[in-house]
């Protein structure tokens, strides 16, 4: 299925849909490909350049989509328990010397860069 977004409303409805998608029925890969391939070709052709993570929560966000990974998986990857993952996704738990070895390791992230956001 080939979508084409022709105009700015179009994309911000096909970035909304294929959030919900993602969040909400992971399991619906050929209308998310098909939605980010069409929002990925709106993109280049009108200069939309993205933007780096600037905390270590959008960091993790976005290994997750690029790992096609669920909250509980990355919690399992990490060996921490998904409420403290959660916690720490939704901001009210810091990141420990531990999670910020375990992210070091299991994620690649640099340990700089951890110590940088935590």
């Amino acid at each position: 299925m080939t979508r084409i977004l022709h105009t700015e409303k179009e994309y911000r409805a096909a970035m909304t849909q294929l959030e919900y998608l993602i969040d909400h029925e992971p399991g619906a890969l050929d209308e998310i490909k098909a939605l980010g391939h069409a929002a990925n070709e709106y993109e280049n052709g009108h200069g939309h350049r993205p933007v780096a993570p600037t905390s270590l929560v959008g960091i993790l966000e976005r290994e997750m989509v690029a790992r096609h990974l669920k909250k509980q998986e990355l919690a399992a990857l990490l060996g921490v328990a998904n409420s403290r993952l959660s916690e720490v996704l939704d901001g009210k738990r810091t990141i420990n010397l531990d999670l910020a070895k375990r992210l070091h390791q299991k994620l690649g992230i640099s340990a700089e860069l951890i110590l940088e956001h935590a």
